[in-house]
């Protein structure tokens, strides 16, 4: 009796190590895909953001992968464009047979991928810059692990209110791109009259526009104390430009897209004491901050905006839900593989990043830490108290 247990034991102890790598994933990669603007209005989010997921993947793979099977990071540029994204995520999906897919970035995109997600593509997206407020609601699918642009400007406002002593303020906001829409027709009417703050006029653009005389003249002749943006940073910067040449000489603040450091570059002098907001702030002494820093300075030579750490931060959570939920990685299971990561990416909760914890709200929006940032002698500096 005794043998007999002793090899029904020993035989239990053998099959271990077959039953544990049962578990393991199997392929030759897994995949990952990536969503980033690397051409048109978008470009420097972009180019901020696939190289941090690159640096990403690189450190997992160093490392063994995901029990052994390293990660394929397959990019496509989505040109800023929402034909162009849909396009580029129908090949994630169905040629390229991804797990979950980090991007797009802009709202843009975002809001005409969302609505296909439950029937058409079922396959998690996860946005590092998206910032229009309610776009993860449309679909189970579609998480964003960065900040909606009300929870962004609304202490930004605060500050660049209480600095200036700002009464009367202009909106100028882009009635095309998505995100610039919703900051200049909903959230900043809606946080400036929150301090009881006189909109004298809302005043359009389109993205293509190179020419903003006119809505700078008319916020000139109204007796504007403020201008308040609703543009990514290229308009933003000119805007600015064209209020210093007609001697339009009052407080800037801008949105989710604009605080990018292409504003600061292209508009110059005109960007000083700009408030900005931000979804990312990378002077913070945190060692995983300057740790992030060093590694993207060394790949891009120069620093990205928020899109750079919360893209990085984002394959690090697949990376984590890839393990915790036991993939198999076989293309029998890929529908079942890809409802997996998107139980765990709903129920991340205090996973550390270099943008700050993630936790997913109800909504699928993430959380993580803000600054509130202004331009002061040519550079970002984060005036948060």
């Amino acid at each position: 009796m005794r043998i007999f247990q002793y090899l029904l034991a020993l035989a239990f102890a053998l099959a271990l190590p077959f039953a544990a790598s049962a578990q393991k994933p199997e392929g030759r990669s897994i995949k990952i895909g990536c969503l980033v603007p690397l051409t048109g209005k978008g470009a420097e989010w972009g180019q901020g953001a696939k190289p941090s997921m690159e640096i990403a993947v690189e450190e997992i793979n160093a490392k063994g992968g995901i029990g052994g099977v390293p990660i394929e990071l397959i990019c496509y540029d989505d040109q800023t464009l929402e034909a162009e994204a849909l396009k580029a995520m129908s090949r994630l999906v169905d040629r390229d047979k991804v797990l979950a897919i980090v991007g797009p970035c802009f709202s843009g995109p975002f809001e005409t991928i969302a609505p296909q997600l439950d029937e058409r593509f079922k396959t998690p997206i996860d946005s590092y810059c998206s910032a229009k407020p309610g776009l993860s609601a449309m679909s189970q699918w579609a998480f964003r692990n960065t900040l909606t642009s009300d929870k962004q400007l609304k202490p930004v406002v605060e500050a660049w209110l209480a600095e200036y002593k700002i009464k009367k303020v202009v909106i100028i906001y882009d009635a095309e791109d998505a995100v610039s829409k919703g900051e200049g027709a909903a959230v900043l009417p809606a946080l400036l009259k929150a301090h009881n703050i006189e909109i004298l006029d809302s005043l359009t653009y389109r993205t293509n526009d190179t020419d903003y005389s006119a809505q700078v003249t008319k916020a000139k002749a109204l007796g504007a104390e403020g201008i308040a943006l609703g543009a990514c940073y290229q308009n933003a910067a000119a805007i600015a430009k064209e209020m210093a040449k007609q001697g339009l000489t009052v407080p800037i603040i801008g949105g989710a897209c604009a605080g990018a450091p292409g504003y600061i570059e292209i508009a110059g002098k005109a960007a000083e004491g700009t408030y900005m907001s931000t979804a990312a702030w990378l002077d913070d002494p945190r060692p995983e901050v300057q740790d992030y820093v060093k590694k993207i300075k060394a790949k891009m030579g120069t620093l990205p905006p928020y899109s750079g750490p919360r893209s990085y931060d984002i394959v690090y959570s697949f990376k984590y839900c890839l393990e915790k939920s036991g993939i198999t990685n076989k293309p029998a299971d890929l529908a079942s593989d890809r409802d997996k990561m998107r139980a765990c990416l709903g129920g991340l909760k205090d996973f550390p990043g270099v943008a700050g914890p993630i936790t997913m709200d109800a909504n699928r929006d993430g959380t993580g830490i803000t600054a509130i940032l202004k331009v002061v002698g040519g550079k970002y500096v984060n005036v948060a108290k």
